[in-house]
């Protein structure tokens, strides 16, 4: 039970690096167009997936957006209508259709992306008045987290993700998972009185196919 528990969570934390991009500095890279390693999430924003500093790309998107209410995942929303394009069709940059489906979050901003999906009003003030409505993007993601995202401190404990995990990323699988006994006809049982052995593994690995479809948000 306990081998199986720690598998999974090493599982788990393979994936959350990868898709935070957590290794690139390190030169293990999840991107790689062409063949050739490159950081996912480019600063300058020429990789139509980052919303924060450095953003040269998309300028009215350079800055931090750190994630409050409901109005923060808006501008998330607005970034993805009018600044992932692309002009792979015909030559013409069009807006690619990728509807956000999930809201990944450090747990430490699990509480707040909960509550503001799943909340079913929301307060409006303008011009000293203040209104209530219908909560504009109730139940539209599912939110995610990971304390794996926290595990890595510093900026990544502000940062957020939008989008669409499953149509990003790929989990390439070269054998399932395998466990493996060995009792006490072992050498092991003869040699220093093992009884029981037992051997689990996977070998299989992430990657990004694309860049679009999961936007980062510079939280900071």
């Amino acid at each position: 039970m306990a081998l199986g528990y720690y598998l999974r969570q090493e599982r788990e934390r393979t994936i959350i690096r990868a898709v935070t991009d957590a290794d690139a500095s390190s030169g293990r890279y999840v991107y790689r167009p062409n063949g050739t390693g490159t950081a996912l999430y480019q600063a300058d924003g020429s990789q139509r997936n980052w919303i924060g500093a450095g953003n040269t790309t998309s300028a009215s998107y350079s800055s931090a957006v750190p994630l409050v209410d409901w109005t923060d995942v808006d501008v998330v929303m607005s970034y993805r209508a009018t600044q992932v394009i692309d002009d792979r069709v015909d030559g013409t940059r069009r807006p690619i259709i990728a509807p956000a489906k999930q809201m990944l979050v450090p747990e430490s901003l699990r509480g707040t992306a909960r509550s503001i999906v799943n909340s079913t009003e929301v307060t409006v003030t303008s011009n000293d008045n203040t209104a209530r409505m219908a909560n504009p993007i109730q139940g539209t993601l599912e939110v995610l987290s990971s304390p794996f995202i926290d595990e890595q401190g510093g900026a990544a404990l502000a940062d957020w993700y939008v989008g669409d995990f499953k149509r990003q990323f790929v989990w390439t699988e070269i054998w399932p998972v395998q466990t493996f006994l060995q009792r006490a006809e072992s050498e092991a049982a003869f040699e220093r009185d093992v009884v029981l052995r037992v051997k689990a593994r996977y070998f299989g690995g992430i990657s990004a196919v694309d860049t679009v479809y999961v936007t980062k948000v510079d939280g900071a």
